[in-house]
Parts: structure tokens; C-alpha cells; sequence
């Protein structure tokens, strides 16, 4: 047999044996589909992420919705389960960020649950009490767990579904901005812990140290005023008395206006 004959020969082997291993891909992926359809929900296992150290709702919360939209799912073919309807659902729960849902093999249907992540706790002056998430969204409060974030209260405009915080021209929107641009500061962060809307709509923070108040009117300019703030406490407050102080007014450019007590 010459040189070219038998490579055509080992090409035409090659093309034999893949075509046979497509073939018998083909025929155990048709098997394990109909025996798939075939399969009926064993059991439901759910998996919470509790790595933000969130606890608004755990897996019997998830089993009872579960079981409120869509009966009991044991016993239940998987192929008549609507697994995109099941996750839209599931998502509706109030602590609800993202659900995915899927089949195995053995007849077991999994959920994994991310928790919505609040950034705000919100005191409404009609007594209405809630979170803002960190995409923006209002968030119920839970019975079972309370986050500890910083604290907006005071003279606060109507919360609706149409509010948009992305407009830093709204209060809301300034509070959402506020809210981030503190969050995203190791030092901000560990230094408030409350938000005070004035009935003239200026914002005044409240620290955890000291008893002083900081005026920041609007947050305009807000990463100035910001800058303006930690040179103070780096080179006045820290060097005197925290408490000598009854309020540090920073809606003034370039300067920080501060009223003793």
C-alpha cells in the first residue's frame, strides 16, 4: 500500500471513529432526556447565600413560597415543572435578589437563593419603616433580622415606585448618593450613623463619636465637602475637646464653619 493510500485509509478510520463517537454522544444524550422526562421530583434543596451575612429569610421561608405558587412539587414530573416561572416567583419575595433554578438528574430540584442587599434603613414620618437596597429599590423590613446600616430619618419625601435615584436632583436621589458615597469610604463609613433631613430639606449627619452634628446641606459638591471634613478632624477637632463643638457646617466653599457649644 502506498504512502497516499494509507493516509486516505487512516482519514477515512478517523472520520469512522468520530462519526461513531458523535453517534453514541447522540444516542446516551436522547436516553438521558427521556429518562429525564420520565423523572419526577424527588426533593427540593435549597442553598441560601449567606455571605454578606444577611438573614431576611431562610429556606423554609423559600419551601413555603414555594409551595404557595405552585402546590407541592414532590411527586411532580420535572418535565411539567416551569422552572423560569418558579425563579420569576421567587424573585418577588420581598429579601429576593436573584433565584436560579434548575434540575438534576436524579429527580432533585435545586434553588439558590442571593439575598437582596440593603444599604439604608429609612424612618418615614407617617411611621412607615423599610430599607433602600443598594440598587435603589425600597425593601420591607423582616421580622426575623435587622441589618445594620446607616439610619435615614426626618422630614423625608413620599417613597413611590416611580422614584428614580439616579436623579441627584431629587432628595431621594441625593440620599441614595450620599448613602453610596459614604458606604464606599472606610473612614465615612465607620464614622456615621444616621442621616437627619431638616424641614428646609438640608441634610445633617449625625457621627458615632462626639456630639456634634455635621450640616451638609445638599450634596453638591459632596466629595469636596467630604475632603474638606476629614482635613478638619485630622487637623482641628482631633487636636481639642470633641464635644466643644455643637455643629460643623459644610455648605461653604473652601472653608469649614464651626459652632461651639
Amino acid at each position: 500500500m502506498g504512502k497516499k493510500q494509507h493516509l486516505k485509509l487512516k482519514k477515512i478510520l478517523v472520520t469512522i471513529a468520530w462519526s461513531g463517537i458523535v453517534l453514541g454522544l447522540m444516542v446516551v444524550m436522547g436516553f438521558v432526556n427521556h429518562t429525564r422526562k420520565q423523572t419526577k421530583c424527588s426533593g427540593i434543596i435549597i442553598n441560601m447565600d449567606y455571605s454578606d451575612g444577611l438573614f431576611f429569610i431562610d429556606e423554609d421561608d423559600v419551601r413555603n413560597h414555594i409551595y404557595k405558587v405552585h402546590g407541592d412539587l414532590i411527586g411532580e414530573p420535572l418535565k411539567t415543572i416551569n422552572i423560569a416561572n418558579l425563579e420569576s416567583e421567587l424573585t418577588k419575595m420581598n429579601a429576593v435578589k436573584k433565584a436560579d433554578v434548575f434540575a438534576g438528574l436524579k429527580g432533585d430540584v435545586f434553588v439558590e437563593i442571593t439575598q437582596r442587599k440593603p444599604i439604608a434603613r429609612v424612618f418615614m414620618t407617617d411611621g412607615k419603616g423599610g430599607y433602600i437596597d443598594e440598587t435603589g429599590e425600597w425593601m420591607n423590613l423582616s421580622g426575623k433580622f435587622t441589618a445594620r446600616v446607616i439610619v435615614i430619618n426626618g422630614n423625608l419625601p413620599q417613597w413611590s415606585e416611580n422614584i428614580n435615584v439616579a436623579d441627584k436632583a431629587s432628595k431621594w436621589g441625593q440620599l441614595y448618593f450620599l448613602t453610596q458615597t459614604i458606604r464606599s469610604d472606610a473612614f465615612l463609613n465607620a464614622q456615621f450613623e444616621q442621616v437627619y433631613v431638616k424641614k428646609d430639606g438640608d441634610i445633617v449627619l449625625i457621627p458615632r463619636v462626639g456630639r456634634h452634628s455635621i450640616l451638609l446641606g445638599n450634596t453638591e459638591g459632596l466629595n469636596k465637602k467630604f475632603a474638606k471634613l476629614k482635613l478638619f478632624y485630622k487637623e482641628g477637632i482631633a487636636k481639642v475637646d470633641w464635644n466643644k463643638y455643637k455643629q460643623i457646617d459644610l455648605r461653604y466653599k473652601d472653608q469649614v464653619v464651626c459652632t461651639k457649644r
